[in-house]
């Protein structure tokens, strides 16, 4: 309980020691320190044994908004982690332009600077000022030396020598290129399930990947898929025909207006689902309800007979939305994160277009997530400085190609059925689970995901949407679209089907 603070802050006792001497401070202190700034990712990236040697001697800094910390043209002394707040980076001197500039370069949480100033002792290259109230901890150039931490980080950037002269690609470089390619990134450790980049496609940055595996996952909008919305009225139309043996409606007048207005005009508004659900709702308000074949066919309106009131017409349950490919329901418009492609240790991700023209460039957003890994980031402006004829030549043969958005989609689908299907299956043959005589009462949380949130469920699109996850990429989706993991579709049961085999002699 020593270490807990509140809104974000260094904890008290963290920063009682980082005020100490660093000859003062204990092995058990240093290593309580070391552990709290696990969350920091720069932090967690260097070596462990470089960590114990910074957490040794840092000490802790705060300051107010608008103060400036690095100052353009000045030698650097000391090198600086964030642990809260935001920083921006300007090219002027005093850090004004930072509050007039309506997107300035920010540093957040986890992020460090300074550390080229503090090995080279060379000039500030541009001025760092606080945004807000923020907390450092830093390291002066005096303590770095004092302990041997360059022989540390001469370690680090002997390992990703080592790496990149491992690599084939590389294989016909000078050592003396090789340290160049090896000074222009550093190791970044990112723990399982943890995202890379959001946009790789914007980036401007080539990974390397040092240890581990990452995924290359992609957004796609099912309801931009041809496939998706023809699936989606297929499983609509079982929908529909439940309730006809329910209500005393004519069945030829439906099939004829099921077939005029979803083969024939998928884009019309008023599905038989729509009227059926309007029908209910009537009944139970003591208003007349005709259906006429002929009026259905010629006029919609006039389908509803004359008792009808225009206030009846206002309400809609089954709101739809215009697609490229017809109408839908809109609540089916969701997006689902697909896996396109993995990355594994050795292999780079950024190289596939680098010699392609634009025009042939897959400019589809995408995101990178690590799987446990170990990654070299470089700006791709300096790789392709160093690169040569011979590199071109094998960089054409690592051109990857992505499957199309129709594809995943279809892909989606033969999954979203295999994984609704054994369901089912472990739902029906395994025995229900015995709950305690007492479940205790807990407090609901306002926005809580769980489980059925990333479900979409057909059988249900009339219902009250409830608090979904949303994703907004890069302005191409308005509004935001829902995010699901599968889509729950009306379909025979299981425990239905089984006296079918039976009696047909299937052993089941």
């Amino acid at each position: 309980m020593e270490f807990v603070a509140e809104e974000g802050h260094l904890p008290p006792r963290a920063i009682q020691i980082a005020l100490k001497k660093p000859s003062w401070r204990t092995e058990e202190e240093i290593q309580s320190l070391c552990n709290i700034l696990q969350v920091l990712d720069s932090f967690r990236n260097y070596s462990e044994s470089l960590q114990m040697l910074l957490a040794k001697v840092m000490r802790f800094e705060r300051f107010g908004r608008r103060r400036v910390i690095v100052k353009k043209g000045q030698r650097g002394s000391s090198f600086y982690f964030i642990y809260l707040g935001t920083v921006a980076v300007t090219e002027d001197e005093d850090g004004s332009s930072a509050f007039l500039d309506p997107h300035p370069t920010l540093l957040h949480k986890g992020n460090s600077f300074g550390e080229k100033g503090l090995l080279s002792n060379s000039l500030r290259r541009a001025t760092v000022v606080c945004m807000e109230e923020t907390e450092f901890l830093v390291i002066d150039r005096e303590d770095f030396l004092a302990n041997n931490m360059v022989q540390e980080v001469e370690k680090d950037a002997q390992q990703r020598f080592e790496f990149f002269r491992g690599l084939g690609l590389f294989e016909s470089w000078s050592d003396q290129k090789l340290w160049k390619l090896a000074s222009l990134g550093k190791v970044e450790k990112f723990s399982y399930g943890q995202v890379i980049t959001k946009d790789f496609v914007e980036s401007s940055s080539i990974i390397f990947i040092c240890k581990g595996s990452c995924e290359v996952l992609r957004l796609i909008d099912l309801s931009a898929s041809s496939s998706y919305c023809k699936w989606i009225w297929q499983h609509l139309q079982l929908i529909d025909d439940k309730p006809l043996k329910t209500y005393h409606i004519e069945p030829s007048s439906i099939e004829r207006f099921k077939d005029f207005k979803i083969k024939s005009y998928p884009q019309q508004d008023f599905s038989t689902l729509k009227l059926l659900h309007l029908k209910k709702s009537w009944e139970k308000e003591g208003t007349d309800f005709n259906m006429d074949s002929k009026a259905i066919k010629n006029n919609l309106p006039r389908a509803f007979g004359p008792k009808i009131k225009s206030r009846h017409l206002q309400p809609i349950k089954f709101p739809m939305i215009n697609t490229k490919y017809g109408c839908i329901p809109k609540a089916a418009v969701v997006g689902a994160y697909m896996k396109i492609h993995t990355v594994e240790q050795g292999e780079s991700m950024g190289l596939h277009q680098i010699l392609l023209p634009e025009t042939q460039q897959d400019m589809r957003p995408l995101i990178l997530v690590s799987l446990g890994s170990e990654v070299i980031r470089m700006k791709k402006k300096k790789f392709c400085e160093l690169i040569d004829s011979e590199i071109t030549e094998k960089l054409s043969r690592f051109q990857i190609q992505y499957p199309s958005d129709e594809d995943m989609c279809q892909k989606f689908l033969e999954e979203n059925s295999w994984n609704i299907f054994r369901k089912d299956l472990v739902r029906l043959l395994v025995a229900p689970r015995q709950y305690p005589p007492f479940t205790p009462i807990r407090l609901k949380k306002k926005l809580s995901y769980g489980s059925k949130s990333l479900v979409l469920n057909l059988c249900s699109l009339d219902k009250k949407p409830g608090h979904y996850p949303t994703f907004m990429a890069s302005q191409k989706y308005l509004p935001p679209l829902r995010i699901v993991q599968a889509i729950s579709a009306p379909r025979y049961k299981i425990q239905d089907l089984l006296p079918q085999y039976k009696n047909a002699g299937v052993l089941v």
